[in-house]
């Protein structure tokens, strides 16, 4: 396991601040607008559109948020919640006993020879798994009847489309109407619908 890079260690006090002045928490999303805002300006605008720099992004935070976890637990001063859709900082528990319990995800994040020997095509596959969670839809559903121009008009997408366009659009329609953003569940269960219909197109 290495050692975070002594660049990204003032990211811990970062984080702790703003979880001090969210009580209630705020998604990844909403974190990420956070720190690529002023005071901050930690990671620039596009940090989160091309998939090897979204995947460093939620890499390099998440690293922090566990380490940033573990010190509370350490020092018995505070609890976390670590989760895409809400990362919270919540009160110590009198009777907790501060124990880091076995975690996997903490283990891999953990880790930065996770963030440096993943290559693009896991970093594609790990985006797959993203994004399903994202839009709150399983990774494996049936095909669905919707019309192709509907599918079409619902990610701003032409024929022909290659399977590269149609991974992008998809993740950039539902990253724009994400309840985060104003949008709501029903335009998200739709876009993902578009998207197998449109994915079941290519395969033909």
């Amino acid at each position: 396991m290495l050692h975070t890079p002594s660049g990204w260690a003032p990211l811990q006090a970062i984080l702790h601040d703003i979880l001090l002045n969210h009580n209630h928490g705020l998604s990844e999303f909403e974190l990420f607008n956070l720190l690529k805002s002023p005071p901050y300006e930690l990671f620039p605008s596009d940090a989160l559109r091309d998939p090897l720099s979204l995947f460093q992004s939620h890499f390099i935070v998440f690293n922090a948020l566990y380490q940033l976890r573990d010190t509370w637990l350490g020092n018995k001063t505070a609890l976390m919640q670590i989760h895409c859709s809400c990362i919270r900082r919540d009160p110590w528990e009198v009777g907790h006993k501060g124990v880091i319990k076995q975690d996997k995800l903490r283990e891999y994040y953990l880790d930065w020879t996770n963030l440096s020997d993943t290559d693009q095509s896991q970093v594609e596959t790990l985006l797959d798994n993203f994004w399903s969670a994202f839009s709150g839809m399983p990774s494996q559903v049936q095909v669905n009847n919707m019309p192709l121009q509907q599918a079409l008009e619902l990610l701003n997408l032409s024929s022909p489309y290659s399977p590269q366009q149609l991974k992008q659009q998809y993740r950039k329609m539902l990253h724009k109407h994400h309840p985060d953003k104003g949008g709501n569940n029903g335009q998200t269960v739709q876009l993902h619908n578009a998207y197998e219909r449109l994915k079941t197109n290519i395969s033909r």
